[in-house]
């Protein structure tokens, strides 16, 4: 089955004095908004730096926000996801010194570990997006170069440990960015990017067999057909609209 899934916010909407997001609910037998729990990540400046936040909505009721980072990164570009326990796991794009490291925390019942940095080789590591499967696999992807173009990177973690980063496609010369990883139907995860080909920018998906990434394929920029569309109010306290992203369970 689909992947319960509210993607990226792309553009705010100030809807009567207040802003709002214009979301893609995921399932045909879903309930409405106002009735889901709902977890919310986003990046604002603490007046130095950009710091992440989290708040949860449960029975239509926002908890107080958390504030997650509190160090000397610019930290960016918030994810978020939970496995069958209810920890929450949260990805990031953390900037210092020219360079963009990807790094993460996961918590539950109000306590998060210390974040942990999972990819820094590269010299930018940016766009991450995540998704947990009914195994409790984190699955993460996300854009990297070394100072040529951007290529795709997915990594996973079991029970035991993390993958070593692998591409869902041959290497190129062009830049392959914005990745969205999903659950196809069959559960196996799909990773789907922007690819900038012969001055088109087509949408390509590779999917995960157990033991590799498939041949990426050409895909089109639809939604699901078991989708419908509504908007959510988002809470006062969130004062940057640029960069926050929304989970809908």
């Amino acid at each position: 089955m689909k992947k319960r899934l509210i993607r990226k916010a792309a553009l705010p909407l100030l809807l009567a004095g207040a802003w709002a997001l214009a979301v893609l609910v995921v399932g045909a037998q879903s309930q409405p908004l106002e009735g889901r729990e709902v977890d919310l990540v986003w990046s604002t400046s603490d007046g130095q730096r950009m710091e992440i936040y989290y708040a949860h909505r449960l029975n239509g009721v926002w908890a107080e926000p958390v504030r997650i980072t509190d160090d000397y990164y610019d930290n960016m570009y918030p994810v978020i996801d939970r496995d069958s326990t209810g920890t929450r796991w949260l990805f990031w794009t953390a900037y210092s010194n020219g360079r963009m490291e990807l790094r993460y925390t996961s918590g539950r019942d109000g306590t998060w570990r210390e974040s942990t940095t999972l990819a820094d080789r590269m010299k930018t590591n940016i766009s991450p997006s995540v998704v947990i499967d009914k195994e409790d696999t984190v699955w993460v992807a996300w854009s990297a170069n070394d100072g040529g173009v951007d290529d795709i990177y997915v990594a996973f973690k079991d029970k035991n440990s993390w993958s070593e980063p692998a591409m869902p496609h041959a290497p190129n010369d062009v830049p392959d960015i914005l990745p969205e990883v999903g659950l196809e139907d069959s559960g196996n995860p799909e990773v789907t990017w922007q690819s900038l080909q012969n001055g088109a920018l087509l949408t390509l998906t590779s999917r995960f067999s157990g033991e590799q990434w498939s041949e990426p394929e050409v895909s089109e920029n639809s939604e699901p057909v078991e989708s419908h569309s509504e908007t959510l109010e988002l809470p006062a306290f969130v004062n940057n609209t640029s960069m926050v992203f929304v989970r809908v369970y």
